[in-house]
């Protein structure tokens, strides 16, 4: 069943918005641990033109997915809804959301004697392609070209951008800009990245910091790739993170950026492998040199005579 996880976690991500601590499903449930907003109110918007914004909210979920098939160990993970107002519908395309992400999902066993493997095999989706899930650097978080987060290559960057009934983020109830405009100019978004979970043969750990950043839309180029971090500058950036990495000796996930592995390290140069000399092998390359060198010997005299 984990390796649904993240499947399930999607379906079940408007459900952790809502303010009840548990969230029953068919098979398990959801448990919002704890809920924290960021609202950025656009005090400045004079000096950048843009005072039809009103506001920039990142709402941070901490949450855990019990299944119905391990009682004892959930699912663990950090998810976020992006969410701005403007004064008008129309001056809602005037702005747009770029995220940025740096870290690694990875995975981690303790062998018999005592020593931690780890390894990364998640891959995700990044401007076109599927590249292992490791990323010690700032990059855009977009699967398209277009860094405008959730952006599509067919329908355009504000087409999946979603409004509900206020207050709620209910999937059921949810509608797409592109397909209907809202009444009320708010839109949201949310993201719901990859959880960190036991095994019966390790642990996947999460590693994740990200940046939610509001631009002015006509900032944001078409397209880009993922290493141009700085193509503008940012009405605001929000930050939070999606941390669980597992402790092998307190058997606990911890959530500080500090347990995280220190990626930059290079790995120890491999050692050539050295293969034991018998005393008889020794002894045949000393009799095989020693046969040379007399035949070496005879020859050189005979043909100085």
């Amino acid at each position: 069943m984990k390796k649904f996880a993240a499947h399930l976690i999607f379906w079940l991500a408007p459900l952790l918005a809502v303010h009840a601590h548990g969230h029953f499903t068919g098979k398990g449930h959801v448990h919002t641990v704890s809920e924290s907003k960021q609202v950025y109110s656009n005090p400045d918007c004079r000096a950048t033109d843009s005072c039809d914004l009103k506001r920039f909210t990142l709402t941070t979920i901490v949450y855990e997915v019990w299944f119905s098939d391990d009682p004892i160990r959930p699912t663990y993970g950090n998810g976020v809804i992006m969410e701005y107002e403007t004064d008008t519908v129309q001056a809602l395309e005037k702005y747009a959301v770029v995220q940025f992400k740096k870290g690694c999902v990875f995975h981690t066993s303790k062998n018999g004697a005592g020593k931690i493997d780890r390894n990364i095999s998640d891959v995700v989706s990044s401007f076109g392609e599927r590249i292992p899930f490791c990323f010690r650097d700032w990059v855009i978080d977009s699967q398209d070209t277009d860094p405008t987060y959730n952006s599509d290559p067919e329908y355009g960057r504000f087409h999946l951008l979603r409004w509900n009934k206020p207050g709620s983020y209910d999937r059921r109830t949810q509608k797409f800009y592109g397909v209907q405009k809202p009444k009320k100019p708010v839109v949201y978004m949310t993201d719901y990245p990859a959880g960190a979970f036991i095994t019966g043969t390790g642990v996947k750990n999460v590693a994740l910091e990200f940046k939610t950043c509001i631009y002015k839309a006509s900032d944001v180029p078409a397209a880009t790739h993922r290493l141009d971090i700085s193509f503008a500058e940012p009405l605001t950036c929000l930050d939070w993170q999606n941390v669980y990495i597992y402790d092998f000796d307190k058997a606990v996930f911890q959530t500080d950026l500090a347990a995280a592995p220190r990626w930059e390290e290079p790995a120890e140069p491999a050692k050539a492998p050295r293969i034991p000399l018998s005393t008889s092998v020794l002894v045949l390359l000393a009799l095989t040199l020693f046969s040379f060198l007399i035949l070496r010997y005879h020859r050189l005299r005979k043909a100085r005579s």
